[in-house]
């Protein structure tokens, strides 16, 4: 089964923040995303079901939705972590203890040319790249690595025409009064079983080896490849300077792995008949707090957060969930 492992939202930013003591306005889904790792991929993904459309709902029903939302509440201690499983038992959502040794280790040699990846790809683009003399990362099956540069759509027709596309879950237009900005698609890389199965990547394999070997100059090459997956999709939505992110994760049958942190506390909810997740991180230099749940008809993990001038409640955080799994996701 296929898994996608989450480190706690901010890891990275927060880091090189910390000497500073300084983090004002930070956007949570990016780091979430920036954590995002596929592992064991099955031979047999496929593509999860057509997503709910929202039917016509907007804030002007939520009032309804708040008067219905009923909130039992699971508190967690630190050494008990949260699971979500679906009909079946399997687990689809586990929460763990960050690895002590996560971030120790010197940085591998990738971060040192993702420039140059980002560089060569236009956005929504997926790069395959061979680096020469490179140690292959732990359980790699090939020498073909894969990198995608998401694509940026900032109008609501253009993501709905590529959700739509992609047999995505629909996001919505507008969600209790915050109004579509911007959104994002990340192109998902192949699984290993395809990377396996399928000439193409060994072909490409084949072309980039065979490019390496008649330039000595370099140690970097670069092919783009077509996709049909997503990884990951995001809709930024603002409202007086407020703005709330619904980002959503396929899992194409895998399961989500969440390392929390010490500093990270994390409640079990039910809203609106959906188990969800209610996380809170508190630092010395900054806290924030997210919703996080599975939807099992569309086999999606959906994760809500608040940032900008004004931030929403925990309560608040909750009622737009409602409306948002009453609404499809």
């Amino acid at each position: 089964m296929e898994r996608t492992g989450i480190h706690s939202e901010y890891q990275d930013i927060t880091a090189a923040a910390a000497p500073e003591q300084q983090l004002h306005t930070i956007e949570v889904t990016d780091k979430v995303m920036a954590r995002i790792r596929t592992l064991d991929q099955k031979s047999d993904q496929k593509q999860g079901p057509r997503g709910i459309r929202f039917a016509g709902k907007t804030a002007a029903t939520s009032g309804m939705l708040v008067m219905l939302l009923l909130i039992t509440v699971t508190a967690y201690a630190a050494t008990e972590y949260i699971q979500i499983r679906n009909k079946a038992g399997e687990v689809k959502v586990q929460h763990q203890a960050t690895d002590p040794n996560w971030g120790k280790a010197a940085p591998a040699p990738y971060y040192q040319y993702m420039h140059k990846l980002m560089d060569f790809a236009e956005p929504g683009e997926l790069i395959a790249y061979f680096f020469r003399g490179e140690a292959l990362p732990e359980g790699a099956v090939s020498a073909l690595q894969f990198k995608s540069k998401d694509l940026e759509l900032n109008d609501y027709p253009a993501l709905l025409a590529e959700m739509n596309k992609l047999n995505l879950p629909i996001l919505p237009k507008e969600a209790k009064g915050y109004t579509f900005t911007k959104g994002k698609i990340s192109p998902l890389g192949p699984s290993d079983a395809e990377i396996s199965s399928n000439p193409l990547y060994r072909q490409t394999l084949n072309e980039l080896i065979a490019e390496a070997r008649q330039n000595t100059d370099r140690n970097l090459f670069m092919k783009i490849l077509p996709w049909t997956k997503a990884g990951w999709f995001e809709g930024v939505y603002t409202k007086q300077g407020a703005n709330i992110s619904i980002s959503a994760t396929p899992l194409y049958g895998g399961y989500v792995q969440f390392m929390q942190d010490d500093d990270a506390a994390a409640e079990k909810l039910e809203v609106a008949g959906r188990e969800i997740v209610y996380n809170r991180v508190v630092k010395p230099y900054v806290s924030y707090h997210y919703l996080s749940w599975y939807n099992e008809k569309q086999d999606a993990y959906y994760t809500v957060s608040t940032y900008g001038n004004r931030t929403l409640t925990k309560e608040q955080l909750l009622e737009l969930a409602a409306e948002l799994i009453q609404g499809g996701l």
